[in-house]
């Protein structure tokens, strides 16, 4: 067994101990009956919390069991050893070294979880998804480790493009641990990305639900939510998450962001839209979804010169996306620089038809566009022509 003065450092001189480390320290301190000591040593580390890879021992210790050491073997001490090395060579070459000394320690103690996560996780960084996904569902449900080994799993399954299987494993989570937000919300984002609007909002909903009070940092579930709610067609509710995402995170950039082209594309309060975008653009100038709606709030607003360095911009960054270039396009039409115009709607067309789609692209009107003008195709929609806008100037 590991000497307790050895582990508090009081014999070498100070030393930092990893998460392990702390947690054998403590083992160690039950054995000699120290509980007291083993509790404050952990509620020092983690600032009075209960961190959720010690709850098991911290529940253990209050009850006075006297925990056995995790490393009870020199085999297993060899083991901790070359996972200690992965740790310190972790994000080095390519996290090469890292995944010899992870799988070294997994052979010398498989038991070792940590080990098994971090080759779970190179694996995932070097696109390995099926085998990441494999590692992260040995971790046992009993395990401290469990929980982010099944988000681990659920973002491989995601990104290997198994996007059923993802889903079903948070929600089999969300049934386990159903008052968990992050496990709500990681459901949420999972039904987000394959478009389940109506189930998404269902996870956000549980989510908000579950917080009491919110902070600055649950900005993003009211963000999601409202993006999800925005898709499904429920403007009011979405408006009012994206306003309460920006009173708990104020001047955040994507809020601002999605919240001012909503505005735009929906040609409401186009002033407070326009200020919203500036705002966005200042924080991220390089941001191409931004640079467009701050050219597109120009061009909504009929102040056409000032739309084309924004737009130009935004087209530098995202060459090849088929929005910024019909919108680039419109805005060129209405500067009088028609053939320009023609270029970046033809440009707009390729990528829609040759695999860079967008649901916000509509071939047809580009095509139209291309035949008659944009001027015509407004006066066939009903639209104010372009030199007039309501809310403009």
């Amino acid at each position: 067994m590991p000497h307790p003065t050895v582990l508090s450092g009081e014999s070498e001189g100070p030393l930092p101990l990893s998460g392990r480390g702390l947690r054998l320290r403590a083992e160690v301190q039950s054995q000699l009956g120290h509980t007291e000591q083993a509790l404050a040593l952990l509620a020092e580390a983690y600032d009075g919390a209960v961190a959720p890879q010690m709850a098991d021992l911290v529940a253990k210790l209050e009850a006075g069991e006297a925990v056995p050491p995790s490393i009870s073997s020199a085999r297993e001490g060899i083991a901790e050893a070359f996972y200690t090395m992965a740790q310190v060579l972790y994000g080095q070459a390519g996290n090469s070294l890292s995944l010899v000394y992870a799988q070294a320690a997994r052979d010398l103690n498989p038991e070792n979880v940590d080990a098994l996560l971090m080759v779970a996780s190179i694996f995932d960084e070097q696109g390995n998804y099926d085998l990441a996904s494999d590692l992260y569902d040995k971790v046992p449900r009993e395990h401290p480790a469990f929980l982010q080994a099944e988000f681990g799993r659920a973002n491989a399954l995601r990104y290997a493009d198994r996007k059923d299987a993802a889903i079903e494993v948070l929600n089999q989570l969300s049934k386990s641990y159903p008052d968990l937000v992050e496990v709500q919300v990681s459901l949420g984002d999972a039904l987000t990305s394959d478009e389940r609007w109506e189930a998404a909002r269902v996870a956000y909903d549980k989510a908000v639900e579950l917080i009491e009070e919110p902070g600055q940092g649950d900005w993003q579930i009211f963000y999601a939510r409202g993006i999800t709610l925005e898709r499904l067609k429920e403007w009011p509710e979405a408006e009012a998450d994206f306003r309460r995402a920006l009173e708990l995170s104020p001047d955040e950039p994507r809020v601002l962001n999605y919240l001012g082209y909503s505005l735009v594309e929906r040609r409401e309060n186009l002033d407070e839209a326009l200020d919203m975008i500036r705002l966005a653009a200042e924080q991220r100038p390089d941001d191409g979804y931004i640079s467009d709606s701050l050219g597109w709030v120009y061009y909504r607003l009929g102040r056409y010169e000032e739309a084309v360095a924004p737009m130009e911009h935004a087209a530098e960054i995202m060459a090849i996306d088929p929005v910024i270039n019909d919108h680039l396009g419109d805005v060129y039409w209405a500067v009088g620089r028609k053939l320009e115009a023609q270029f970046m709607w033809r440009r707009a067309l390729s990528f829609t038809e040759y695999g860079s789609s967008n649901e916000e692209v509509d071939p047809d009107r580009i095509r139209r566009k291309l035949e008659v003008g944009l001027d015509k195709v407004l006066a066939e929609e009903g639209a104010e022509p372009l030199g007039t806008n309501s809310e403009g100037n």
